[in-house]
């Protein structure tokens, strides 16, 4: 069997997981009411005023957006209104009003994902470039829409688009590697696998660029607070529905990339809490990547090659496996940076998507580690 080709996965040669074009920047004249708050958030959030302005706005049909790129608009700007209401106020008001969330709502379930922020449209589709002419880059980009805004936060997002365009070519190699596993030579599957190692370089070094701009103490305390889900009894979501809903906030997790590489190389998280919690990360991905991951998944067959092949190809397969290791252990460091120390609290402290972070982190972890041969 074979994979399809990677725009019917909504995956671009050069851009991977990130649109090549950049996301559209104001809706049609129509949505006017929602875009004229978008320049005011940080200020409205500063002067705890944002609610208030939130309170007026009409109900307005989203059905004419027909595009995917005016779905998306719309779907960024909505899912920040909502968790704007909800943490952006002295305390958190966890009924989102109706204005707000029937629209969302309805665009959630087009989009199939859940209706408030996650690493879908904060980050793959809220940039712009700073230099048209060139390409987009972690340093030839900017956030559209922000919280309180300052470059921490506009570098913890692009940071993050970086890591996501560094790592596009390896989902050339992983696609790829399927035909690969199916019906070519062990030395051929052994290139493939270098050529995931060799990529992985540069995904670490893109990585390890999050400290550049971005302050721990400022992300902890004016940049995750806004990031964060509806913990229990959960949110509700007036003119949809008076049963609350409980969502993870926005998460690395819900980042594709990391997710394809386990998928294309067999590293299996079971039922564990990290297992758990990552394929519970699937539904909160655009349709055609957890789609991808979900038929790499299927098709490969790159371990069980590995585990019978050559002693190159383990070799090969092996120092695969431990650049998503390393990779893996940077993240726990950078979690560990960013939210465990500025907590001042115990190691369960949760992480932005909701998770004991610790616990998950080492537990994905250790589950690539053992994944060698």
């Amino acid at each position: 069997m074979c994979m399809k080709e990677l725009a019917a996965y909504g995956i671009d040669e050069v851009t991977g997981f990130v649109p090549r074009d950049e996301p559209l920047r104001r809706l049609p004249e129509a949505f006017d009411a929602w875009e004229d708050i978008v320049p005011d958030i940080s200020g409205l959030i500063r002067t705890r005023g944002l609610r208030s302005r939130l309170e007026t706005l009409p109900l307005l049909d989203t059905s004419g957006l027909a595009d995917e790129s005016s779905c998306e608009r719309a779907m960024l700007i909505l899912t920040v209104f909502a968790n704007g209401w909800v943490w952006g106020g002295s305390e958190p008001h966890l009924r989102i009003p109706a204005p707000i969330a029937v629209p969302l709502c309805a665009l959630a379930e087009r989009l199939d994902r859940p209706p408030l922020v996650h690493y879908a449209s904060m980050l793959l589709r809220n940039w712009r470039k700073l230099d048209p002419a060139q390409p987009v880059s972690a340093d030839n980009a900017r956030m559209q829409i922000q919280f309180l805004g300052g470059v921490d936060e506009d570098w913890f997002f692009m940071a993050s688009l970086g890591v996501e365009l560094t790592g596009a070519p390896l989902l050339r190699i992983i696609h790829q590697s399927i035909a690969t596993t199916q019906s070519r030579s062990d030395g051929e599957l052994a290139a493939d696998l270098e050529n995931v190692t060799a990529g992985m370089g540069p995904v670490l070094a893109a990585l390890a660029r999050m400290r550049t701009w971005c302050d721990p103490h400022v992300f902890f305390h004016r940049v995750r607070p806004y990031l964060a889900g509806w913990p229990a009894p959960g949110a509700i979501y007036e003119g949809v529905s008076e049963s609350p809903r409980i969502h993870v906030g926005g998460s690395a997790g819900q980042s594709s990339l990391i997710q394809a590489l386990d998928a294309a190389l067999g590293i299996d998280h079971g039922t564990s809490r990290a297992g758990i919690y990552l394929r519970d990360m699937r539904r909160y991905m655009p349709i055609g990547h957890r789609r991808f991951i979900a038929d790499v998944e299927r098709l490969s067959e790159t371990r069980a090659r590995a585990m019978a092949g050559s002693p190159a190809l383990k070799a090969a397969y092996n120092d695969a496996v431990e650049q998503v290791d390393t990779f893996r252990r940077r993240h726990i460091g950078l979690a560990h940076d960013y939210i465990l120390k500025p907590s001042g609290l115990a190691a369960d402290e949760k992480g932005t998507g909701g998770t004991d972070f610790v616990d998950f982190l080492r537990d994905a972890r250790n589950e690539t580690a053992r994944s060698k041969i």
